[in-house]
């Protein structure tokens, strides 16, 4: 009787919630260009590749959306409002193709190199998306590196499938996307970064 009077949903939401904020895409940046940068071959500027992929992928993005909320020109820190995506992304698409260009005058490693023009492009691609159609930036986030992690031979099936599961699942029970468009982000994510990164870096 105690069991039957007890609502799951709650409890579904939380879960999400703490899902969706570990897997957002501006802690799975950092993240992952640590371990691209710190488990492959010795650089004497690793740091400062580091530095540099951090700063341009993640600090200067959050900063913005930070700015942009405080400004009024986004509702939330998540932009869920599809027209108020766009400035960010334009920016971040910014952000990323100069940090791009950094990391190849550092001769940064080809995957890291290749893992921010991914960001780069990608966020161009995503951002004339929006413009008609809301697509899950979660979902992005996490498929392209999986894909770079992947090739840099950090092969963990099960679980890097699990984890892009969670964030889709949590984003739906979020009802911040529907099915439909977090799985085109994580079809779209996966598929350029796949061809990006095996073409014209690897």
């Amino acid at each position: 009787m105690f069991l039957a009077s007890i609502n799951p949903r709650p409890v579904l939401q939380k879960l999400a919630f703490i899902t969706s904020f570990l897997l957002h895409p501006m802690v799975v940046a950092p993240f992952t260009f640590a371990l691209l940068t710190y488990t492959g071959e010795e650089h004497s500027s690793n740091h400062i590749i580091f530095f540099t992929a951090f700063f341009f992928s993640t600090l200067l993005s959050t900063i913005t959306v930070i700015y942009l909320k405080r400004s009024g020109k986004i509702t939330d820190l998540d932009a869920s409002i599809r027209e108020q995506r766009v400035q960010p992304l334009v920016l971040g698409a910014i952000y990323h193709g100069i940090g791009f260009l950094i990391l190849w005058y550092l001769n940064a490693a080809p995957i890291i190199q290749g893992l921010m023009f991914c960001y780069a492009v990608n966020t161009a691609i995503v951002w004339l998306i929006t413009m008609k159609w809301k697509i899950s930036i979660h979902a992005i986030g996490l498929g392209g590196p999986l894909v770079a992690l992947w090739f840099h031979g950090i092969q963990y099936p099960f679980g890097m499938a699990a984890s892009l599961v969670l964030v889709c699942m949590s984003r739906i029970i979020l009802k911040a996307h529907t099915p439909l468009q977090v799985l085109t982000g994580a079809g779209l994510a996966m598929s350029l970064a796949y061809i990006e990164l095996s073409l014209l870096f690897l």
